[in-house]
């Protein structure tokens, strides 16, 4: 995972969907910014957001601190099962 700057992780992260419901990823683990594995959850924080793309790109903010955010993308088999979350990059404010 790279660590980004803050201007050049929004411009990773891609043209934000609003009104994704991201609930069916909740539980699912993730490889955080800040070295950890955490459990995805919607409510995280109000920042978490999908962006556009076939595997939707969500920015989830650390639940462990607050001023980091990790860009995870999703990783379906067969196009239609969920697999896991891939670890994208990282931004720390």
């Amino acid at each position: 995972m790279k660590i980004l700057d803050q201007q050049n992780f929004l411009v990773e992260s891609g043209i934000r969907v609003p009104n994704r419901d991201m609930s069916t990823y909740n539980g699912k683990p993730f490889e955080c910014a800040c070295g950890q594995t955490h459990q995805f959850s919607f409510f995280i924080d109000y920042r978490n957001l999908a962006t556009n793309g076939a595997n939707a790109k969500m920015m989830v903010t650390c639940p462990s601190n607050s001023n980091i955010t990790t860009l995870i993308k999703t990783k379906y088999k067969f196009f239609i099962i969920f697999d896991r979350f891939e670890s994208l990059a990282g931004c720390k404010v």
